[in-house]
C-alpha cells in the first residue's frame, strides 16, 4: 500500500481525462460508473405529432374557407367580408407546411437544451472522480462450474495529455470448487468486498490528507518553486497519515 499511496503525490493538481465518460468507464469500480439516461424524444415527439395535425387542419380549413369565400364572391354577390374569408384560407392553405418546420424547430431547441444540461453534468461528474487507487470484488463462474472470486485494483495512471485515467488490473483470486458449499463461498465474497472497502477507505483517506495539504500551500504559490514546496507538504501529510495509520489497527472490521 505504501508504493500506491506514495505514487498520489504525481496525481495533484492534474484533471480527470474525458475518456472515463466512456472508454475507460469499466475500469473504475461499478458503483462509481456514472450512466447516462437516453435523452427524451417525448416533447420532441409529441410536437412533431402537433405540428402535423396543425398542417393538417391548416390546409383543409383553409381550402374551406377559400372555396367558401370564392363561391360566395363569384355566385352570390359576397361582400368585403367574403373576400377577407377568401384571403385568410389562401393564406392557410399556402402556409401550412409551416406548422411542421416551426414544430421541429421548437423540438430541436428543446433536444438541444436537454443535451446540454446533460453535458453538464457530465462534466460536474467528471470533476469529482479523485485519483487515488480503489479495490473492488467480482465472482465468475468457470467452465468446471467452479466460481472464481478475484479482487481487482482500479488504478489511477497519467495520461500523454497530462490527465489522469484508470486501469483495471487483476489481484487475489479464490477458486471454489462446483461443490462447494454456497456458504462457504458467500463469506469468502463478503471477506473479500470489507477488505477491499477498507483498503479503498484508507487510499482515499491518504488521498484527502494529500489533496488538503497541497491546496492549502497552493494558495498562496506564485511561481514553480513555491508549487514544489505545495507539493512537498503534501508528500509531508501523506507521510504523516501514513505513519499514524501503521499505529492503528489491521484491516478488519
Amino acid at each position: 500500500m505504501t508504493d500506491e499511496s506514495q505514487g498520489m503525490i504525481a496525481f495533484l493538481g492534474v484533471a480527470p481525462d474525458p475518456r472515463l465518460l466512456d472508454d475507460d468507464l469499466e475500469n473504475l469500480p461499478g458503483p462509481e460508473q456514472r450512466r447516462e439516461a437516453p435523452v427524451s424524444t417525448q416533447q420532441h415527439d409529441r410536437l412533431v405529432a402537433a405540428g402535423s395535425v396543425l398542417t393538417g387542419v391548416s390546409l383543409i380549413g383553409g381550402v374551406a374557407l377559400l372555396l367558401y369565400g370564392a363561391w360566395r364572391l363569384l355566385f352570390e354577390g359576397g361582400g368585403a367580408l367574403d373576400a377577407v374569408v377568401a384571403a385568410v384560407g389562401l393564406l392557410l392553405a399556402a402556409t401550412h407546411w409551416g406548422w411542421v418546420h416551426v414544430a421541429e424547430y421548437v423540438g430541436l431547441t428543446i433536444d438541444g437544451r436537454q443535451a446540454h444540461e446533460i453535458e453538464t453534468q457530465r462534466e460536474q461528474w467528471l470533476a469529482t472522480i479523485e485519483p487515488y487507487p480503489r479495490f473492488s470484488v467480482g465472482t465468475s463462474v468457470g467452465d468446471d462450474g467452479s466460481t472464481h472470486v478475484r479482487r481487482f485494483l482500479h488504478r489511477p495512471v497519467l495520461t500523454d495529455r497530462k490527465t489522469f485515467t484508470f486501469v483495471r488490473e487483476s489481484g487475489v483470486e479464490h477458486i471454489h470448487e462446483a461443490d462447494a458449499p454456497a456458504e462457504v463461498i458467500a463469506e469468502d465474497v463478503e471477506t473479500m468486498r470489507r477488505q477491499a472497502r477498507l483498503q479503498t477507505d484508507r487510499m482515499h483517506e491518504l488521498w484527502d490528507a494529500a489533496s488538503t495539504a497541497y491546496a492549502a500551500a497552493l494558495l498562496s504559490a506564485h511561481d514553480d518553486q513555491e508549487r514544489l514546496a505545495a507539493q512537498r507538504a503534501a508528500a509531508v501529510a501523506l507521510s504523516e497519515h501514513i505513519n499514524a495509520s501503521l499505529e492503528e489497527a489491521p484491516l478488519v472490521e
